[in-house]
């Protein structure tokens, strides 16, 4: 398998940034929103994060939610992944790594429905919420 740098992704916390401690690790959850830029396919993303806590400190973010495209496509968005301190960091911030599936019935994005994204996210303070940033690359088989 090879991976084809496709675009990008932005999120940012907006909403419930609840982070709920419990002697195992905790959970976290929230509400962001952001874009997604990956050639024709483009739009706002509306998405919930259910991110489990680990004792270490690493999270396990777990986001659903809404893609919208400038043409009014509406493509389903899944993203699970693992959120680790970048422990040399001053102010602090986060590696993440995740993969992305995406789900429409729209004939012009249909395509999408068998890509496999893997985002590689910078997450870091911005301002008094919380956001990440980064590439997105296609999975492409060679088997």
């Amino acid at each position: 398998m090879k991976l084809e740098k496709v675009g990008r992704l932005e999120l940012m916390y907006t909403d419930v940034d609840e982070e709920l401690p419990y002697q195992d690790g905790g959970q976290v959850y929230g509400i962001l929103t952001g874009k997604l830029e990956a050639g024709e396919l483009e739009g706002t993303l509306h998405t919930t994060n259910l991110a489990r806590q680990r004792p270490d400190g690493g999270f396990t973010p777990t986001l659903r939610g809404l893609l919208t495209t400038s043409q009014g496509a509406k493509l389903f968005f899944t993203m699970d992944g693992l959120s680790l301190r970048d422990p040399k960091a001053n102010p602090p911030k986060r590696q993440v790594v995740a993969g992305i599936t995406l789900w429409t019935a729209d004939p012009r994005f249909r395509s999408w429905n068998d890509a496999y994204l893997v985002a590689e996210l910078e997450g870091r303070a911005v301002g008094s919420t919380w956001g990440v940033v980064g590439n997105l690359y296609q999975c492409i088989p060679e088997l």
